[in-house]
């Protein structure tokens, strides 16, 4: 294909009818122009594979340096300038199950969402379709806290993941305590585990399958000599 005829293809590429579409009344004005595309993608990928029970909830960034209303610079990214994507991923094979697009205040939302923070927001609508079946999503500091976790809790789902030790609800102790190097400090709420450890820095954590104790294990390295040297590593 000639250069001209794929700049013509991509020129008159279109998605949307301008005429019949109403940006007032539109779901997501913002992507009023590809909705129909990424809202019909979404929903065969989730129709054409059902994910093994652990999942995670990150966002990636796709390069875009044109002018669009709703682009986003992250310096410590790769690619620092383009559109966000929210993501719900398989974890063994890292199958994209479930995504949207950030676009301001226009981003579809869980049907509870004023009653919550925006990051508990953002994990609840992408595993909505998911609740009540036994899953376990493992997140990262950006979005884990109790009050997601209670929810997920009450909706039969397990969660995993580092904490930010301000969060609302983390307690005061595990906030200001300096602890020493090896030593660690948790506090048990039914199913649900926050725990700060002190490695070369200080770790938080909050788990709905994991708790406070720590078991040993061994295991052997041979040194450039030939000697055998018994590594001991705490897990928990």
């Amino acid at each position: 294909m000639s250069e001209r005829r794929f700049t013509l293809l991509m020129k008159f590429l279109h998605f949307t009818n301008n005429g019949t579409s109403d940006k007032s009344n539109h779901p997501q004005p913002g992507l009023r122009k590809i909705y129909e595309l990424f809202d019909a993608l979404n929903t065969k990928f989730q129709s054409s594979f059902i994910p093994e029970c652990e999942v995670s909830v990150d966002e990636s960034l796709l390069l875009y340096k044109g002018r669009l209303a709703f682009k986003q610079y992250t310096p410590n990214k790769r690619s620092r300038f383009g559109v966000k994507f929210y993501q719900l991923c398989e974890a063994r094979s890292g199958y994209i199950w479930s995504s949207f697009i950030y676009t301001g205040k226009d981003m579809p939302l869980w049907q509870e969402a004023s009653k919550y923070s925006t990051t508990t927001n953002i994990v609840m609508t992408l595993i909505e379709n998911l609740l009540g079946q036994g899953y376990c999503v493992t997140l990262d500091n950006f979005y884990t806290s109790p009050e997601l976790s209670e929810i997920l809790l009450s909706y039969r789902t397990d969660v995993y993941g580092t904490l930010r030790s301000q969060r609302r609800g983390i307690p005061q102790e595990i906030r200001s305590r300096n602890l020493k190097r090896g030593e660690i400090i948790g506090y048990q709420k039914c199913k649900m585990c926050v725990f700060k450890y002190m490695n070369k820095k200080p770790i938080c954590m909050l788990s709905t399958i994991h708790t406070i104790y720590f078991v040993e294990q061994c295991k052997k390295k041979k040194k450039n000599n030939g000697d055998v040297e018994d590594i001991i590593t705490k897990k928990t």
